[in-house]
């Protein structure tokens, strides 16, 4: 699901600060300019409602670029999470409830 949401990481660290371009139980895209090589382990803090959640994830795939590419999602890196707690997947999944739905009206 694409949705805009804050995402600090880091190796061992919350060092630098991305959004993501889309997100799901299994991972998300990260848009950001500092990118990490695939296989590195990053410890995360993804920010949904106000509520922030710790989980790990595995860089799976990253593309360095300019700034200028940021919001197209060409720049940035996809991460798998790595045993995501449950609560965490909870709220990623309740997000797609509450997402609205293109063509559907209230």
């Amino acid at each position: 699901m694409r949705r805009r949401i804050q995402v600090r990481y880091g190796v061992g660290v919350l060092q630098y600060t991305g959004y993501s371009g889309n997100i799901s139980s299994n991972g998300l895209m990260i848009r950001a300019l500092r990118v990490f090589e695939p296989g590195t382990v990053l410890e995360l803090e993804v920010l949904i409602d106000e509520k922030s959640y710790r989980v790990k994830g595995k860089v799976r795939w990253a593309r360095e670029g300019d700034v200028r590419l940021l919001q197209t999602g060409r720049v940035g890196m996809g991460v798998r999470f790595v045993a995501p707690p449950a609560v965490f997947l909870e709220a990623v999944k309740a997000m797609d409830v509450a997402a609205p739905r293109a063509g559907v009206s209230s």
